[in-house]
């Protein structure tokens, strides 16, 4: 960014530890490398660009990274979370940034209110990009799912991150107000630069997070300006991700492990369309001892796994597997699981 200003020695440092909740909360463990490309997007002001099969983790772990920067910049708790950009395939780069309200200006200007309609700053509302750019804090920005975006979404932000600025065009250049109007108390002007420090220095930028299901490529301009992290399938911390997320009393006993070992049978069977994913395995643990009776669903549970050892994973029972709702997500495979008849 041109912008930046590189200290490296100043800049925090996300490291794995309690530091790191996700959005409800919860302990997030990161890999190794995850927290290295999160470092070096914090130290070059690079957007962080992440990949990874849905259910993975990547739009928590800018809930984690949040919560673990705030925390080490002392920031307030309500400002330990992520300022989120929901796009959709209409969404425009500027929708990112802002929004006018011209239906209730032109209401103003029709109805008598004229002397407010005069000013477009007061119709004018900073969104989760344009407020990470413009706030003297150092937030975190998620832009999520956005390879859903039109295809020249992605170039047409690269000016603002690059320059840590954008401009509003809506209020004029060459008119001058006599008050300040604000927009999450941050004064609004035609060029919404970053904050600058006691030397005259812009503030560090802040962290962006985007994050992609890759169903479609980014423009390569854009790539050469992220840094990459593919979030791989986490089977090794399976059994630490999931004792986050159930309550202590409720491990006892080999549930974690039979729960884990008939998930993985899952993922192995040949044919499915859409595998069963971390977030799927949290839901579906939640549900054999909250939703359902656990003294029905964890016996049904082992009871299923001790068969693992005696089947192929495509021919085991699995609609007799309590809550295979929570990991089935698709037609196609609830048939694909099915037993076939005898002919």
């Amino acid at each position: 960014m041109s912008q930046a200003r590189f200290h490296p020695e100043l800049t925090p440092r996300i490291e794995e530890g309690d530091a790191l909740r996700g959005r409800l909360g919860k302990r997030y463990r990161a890999a190794p490398g995850l927290l290295a490309a999160v470092n070096v997007a914090l130290t070059l002001e690079r957007p962080l660009l992440l990949t990874g099969e849905p259910g993975c983790g990547k739009t928590d772990f800018a809930w984690a990274a949040a919560s673990a920067l705030g925390a080490a910049l002392d920031q307030p708790k309500d400002d330990r979370k992520p300022l989120e950009c929901y796009v959709r395939s209409d969404s425009r780069a500027r929708d990112l940034l802002y929004v006018q309200d011209s239906v209730s200006r032109f209401a103003d200007a029709q109805h008598g209110n004229q002397e407010r309609a005069r000013d477009p700053r007061r119709y004018i509302e900073l969104q989760p990009l344009g407020r990470g750019l413009a706030d003297r804090q150092r937030r975190v920005v998620l832009i999520d799912e956005i390879d859903k975006a039109p295809k020249d979404l992605p170039n047409d932000l690269l000016r603002e991150l690059n320059q840590v600025s954008f401009e509003i065009s809506e209020i004029p250049g060459d008119q001058r107000f006599e008050d300040s109007v604000t927009s999450h108390s941050m004064p609004l002007e035609r060029v919404m630069e970053r904050p600058r420090d006691a030397h005259g220095e812009p503030l560090p930028a802040p962290l962006v997070i985007i994050t992609s299901n890759v169903e479609r490529q980014l423009p390569d301009a854009f790539l050469r300006r992220c840094i990459f992290w593919h979030i791989e399938f986490p089977e090794a911390l399976l059994p630490a991700i999931l004792s986050d997320h159930v309550k202590e009393a409720d491990v006892a006993g080999d549930f974690l492990d039979r729960t884990i070992a008939v998930f993985l049978a899952l993922r192995e069977v040949p044919g499915l369309t859409k595998k069963p994913a971390v977030a799927e395995l949290i839901d579906w643990a939640g549900a054999l001892l909250t939703i359902f009776d656990p003294r029905d669903s964890v016996p049904r549970l082992r009871a299923f796994s001790d068969r693992l050892a005696d089947a192929p994973t495509r021919a085991l029972p699995w609609p007799e597997l309590p809550g295979l709702a929570c990991l089935v997500k698709l037609r196609e495979d609830l048939d694909t699981l099915r037993p076939k008849e005898a002919t």
